[in-house]
């Protein structure tokens, strides 16, 4: 067999293999659920199991901005997050009985790998906590006590 009949198939099984990998990223559904907070709505992924809730958004590099993530306990605690294996900075907004309780505001990700993260507690119990990208909060005017609305869809 020629070099040249091995490197075209070669370049086939590449183009191949890229067209599965640029279909599977076109045909992911998009959230369905929804949250809003003072007029402003996201689509939200939801982790409600240890395996999503550990995983969260880190080693993904960007997040829509009209999307997040939340994260919902069965009971309301003081549950603790960290921005481990996280790419990009975000707002933590932790909220109970859909309310929010807590804001933390441009939470960065880890600059020198995943050693001595901070860690960040709402100020009182939570039942859960919603991620969005940094500054968000900020730009929108979110404040503890803003009434949240959350519209789940399975």
């Amino acid at each position: 067999m020629s070099i040249n009949k091995i490197i075209i198939g070669f370049i086939i099984i590449l183009l191949l293999f890229s067209g599965y990998i640029m279909y599977q990223i076109n045909t992911t559904p998009l959230p369905k659920s929804r949250i809003t907070i003072d007029n402003h709505s996201f689509l939200i992924e939801v982790a409600t199991n240890s395996a999503q809730q550990q995983l969260g958004l880190s080693k993904r590099t960007t997040l829509p901005q009209n999307q997040g993530m939340l994260f919902i306990f069965k009971t309301p605690d003081r549950y603790a997050f960290w921005m481990k294996d996280m790419n990009f900075p975000l707002d933590l907004i932790f909220i109970n009985n859909n309310k929010i309780v807590t804001i933390y505001q441009n939470v960065p990700e880890p600059k020198n790998g995943n050693t001595n993260l901070p860690i960040y507690t709402p100020d009182e119990s939570a039942n859960q906590v919603f991620e969005i990208n940094a500054g968000l909060s900020k730009q929108y005017g979110f404040k503890k006590g803003d009434s949240i609305t959350i519209d789940l869809k399975h």
